[in-house]
């Protein structure tokens, strides 16, 4: 990435056959070459009996950003209830399946003995012993 100037690159797809394996060679040697900040050029490529769709140039922060933004959101979300250890349904968070989450205020009461309850506790037990 750093080598190529900062650029993320892309993917070259080229399902032509009118395309020789010299000239695939050459092509790829010349991407090759184009490494190093300032040096990312483009390139031409003649096919004059080419396919329309015979050579595709994807860019990697496409098909990235296509695929991925809904799984690392989720992840994050997932993560900081982890942390938190609170329920989803009590941060209004839908349902991914049939059966959804249950009972709010089951939830809310078992939240509030396993979770809420000993942290206040702590707390308390600290400001007792700084006040001493």
């Amino acid at each position: 990435y750093y080598i190529n100037g900062s650029h993320a690159g892309f993917i070259m797809y080229m399902t032509d056959a009118a395309q020789n394996q010299e000239d695939v060679n050459n092509l790829r040697n010349a991407m090759k070459s184009a490494k190093g900040p300032g040096n990312f050029r483009n390139l031409f490529m003649y096919s004059p009996n080419g396919k329309k769709d015979g050579l595709q140039i994807i860019p990697l922060s496409e098909v990235a950003a296509k695929d991925e933004f809904l799984n690392i959101k989720n992840v994050s979300r997932d993560d900081m209830m982890a942390a938190h250890r609170v329920p989803p349904q009590m941060m209004g968070i839908m349902p991914n399946n049939v059966g959804g989450f249950g009972d709010v205020e089951k939830a809310s009461k078992v939240f509030m003995r396993n979770e809420l309850i000993p942290l206040q506790n702590r707390i308390e037990e600290l400001n007792k012993w700084l006040k001493d």
